[in-house]
């Protein structure tokens, strides 16, 4: 079922409908991910988890890689 439609710019920018923003309970400065499931893309709110607290909860990791960890997390924030 089509929801609404959105517009994709020349930067590669698209502008989730008002809608549906409030549908997923997401707002300006949220992240969001993108799936690919069965041929689709499937949008959804990303958790707060931080990427490091969330590798560090299924598996110990070396100081080296906690320290890669932490210079992504910081580029993505």
């Amino acid at each position: 079922m089509i929801l609404d439609l959105g517009k994709i710019t020349s930067k590669g920018q698209i502008t989730i409908p008002a809608e549906i923003r409030k549908s997923l309970g997401i707002s300006s400065g949220d992240r969001i991910i993108f799936e690919r499931k069965d041929g689709e893309i499937v949008i959804k709110k990303a958790e707060e988890k931080s990427l490091v607290s969330l590798l560090e909860s299924t598996s110990p990791l070396s100081e080296k890689a906690t320290k890669a960890l932490k210079n992504i997390r910081d580029e993505w924030d």
